[in-house]
């Protein structure tokens, strides 16, 4: 029996689940960012400023979704990672390990912020303030450290919250705090804008450490736009009946979508114990699984390109995903698919 990992039915959306407008540190109002995105085909933007989020609803039509969310930080300023490799502290902007996430409301009204400290409301958000909502204790105060951080994760899912954490390596997260967290939604597996800027922010190393871990996530990606020039990098692409903000929602929380810098990925299914991926023009797509059984079909030099393949799941995978790269050496990547999800069991 066919089952359709990404579904039969529907159409793919391009979301770009990562942006800043003028409301914190980008260039853009909120009205120019959904004007560049429309003309870039993207069909929905979530809204993500650093600690402030607004109902951006007036911006959604029938071609168009403002998904609301936030950008929640945590700044560990009182220890260098690199500290010691040199004499004193170093308590620098760059040295800082951070870690960032977006929290995403299924309510597109509803912009009560979690463990929300008011000190931390951005530049021109400031004009804002009497608007900020918030659940929890006003007293709260933010820190750094697994347990601060997974109290907020906590908060956020108890509140209906869906919860991405952000470019792991800008942040300077080792995979051991990496694989310390619970609760997550996802991880944003390619962030567009410090990835042009790195070429260290496209990180499958991180969700497999994660899913190596037990972490079963959701991967995306977004632009973190903060300029025009950070726009069109790498986008979620969702799979839904049709353009809603609940279809959205429930797209990236049930993981029918897949994250990409600009392969797409067309079809997804398993079948008679293989699971078939049918792609745009590709240099080569890959299997891989809990281990290091891995598989692939790549493009012959002065070939055609790869448009489909086949691969066979063993019972001893646990979980597996694809990877698709393209002919400029950019991504597309599925997420962990567990053998315990499929409908019909896998035989030895």
């Amino acid at each position: 029996m066919r089952q359709y990992l990404l579904p039969e039915t529907g159409r793919f959306f391009k979301v770009n689940l990562h942006s800043h407008t003028t409301l914190s540190d980008g260039s853009q109002t909120p009205e120019e960012v959904k004007r560049t995105f429309r003309e870039m085909g993207y069909s929905a933007v979530a809204f993500t400023d650093h600690e402030i989020m607004l109902d951006h609803s007036d911006l959604s039509d029938d071609d168009f979704i403002a998904l609301t969310g936030y950008e929640y930080g945590f700044d560990l300023c009182e220890k260098n990672l690199l500290s010691a490799l040199y004499e004193g502290e170093h308590k620098t902007w760059d040295h800082a390990e951070k870690v960032h996430m977006n929290l995403f409301s299924k309510d597109p009204h509803d912009i009560r912020m979690v463990c929300c400290d008011l000190d931390y409301i951005w530049g021109n958000a400031e004009k804002y303030r009497d608007q900020v909502k918030y659940v929890g204790d006003p007293h709260y105060v933010r820190k750094y450290s697994l347990d601060g951080v997974n109290e907020v994760i906590r908060a956020a899912r108890e509140r209906n919250m869906l919860v991405v954490f952000n470019h792991p390596n800008w942040s300077m997260n080792p995979n051991s705090f990496c694989c310390g967290l619970k609760g997550l939604t996802g991880l944003e597996i390619i962030n567009g804008a410090s990835h042009i800027d790195s070429d260290m922010e496209d990180v499958p190393h991180v969700y497999q450490e994660m899913m190596r871990a037990g972490i079963r996530l959701v991967c995306v990606a977004g632009d973190d736009n903060h300029a025009t020039r950070d726009c069109g990098l790498a986008w979620t692409m969702v799979k839904a009946d049709s353009l809603s903000y609940e279809n959205l929602i429930a797209g990236i929380e049930n993981g029918n979508c897949y994250a990409s810098s600009g392969p797409e990925i067309k079809e997804l299914y398993v079948e008679d114990g293989r699971v078939t991926v049918k792609t745009s023009e590709a240099a080569g797509i890959f299997f891989l699984t809990a281990g290091r059984r891995t598989r692939h079909k790549r493009m012959e030099k002065g070939g055609d390109p790869v448009t489909e393949v086949s691969f066979r799941i063993d019972p001893n995978d646990v979980a597996f995903r694809i990877t698709v790269r393209d002919a400029a050496g950019n991504h597309a990547y599925t997420r962990y698919y567990y053998l315990d999800e499929l409908k019909e069991p896998i035989g030895k």
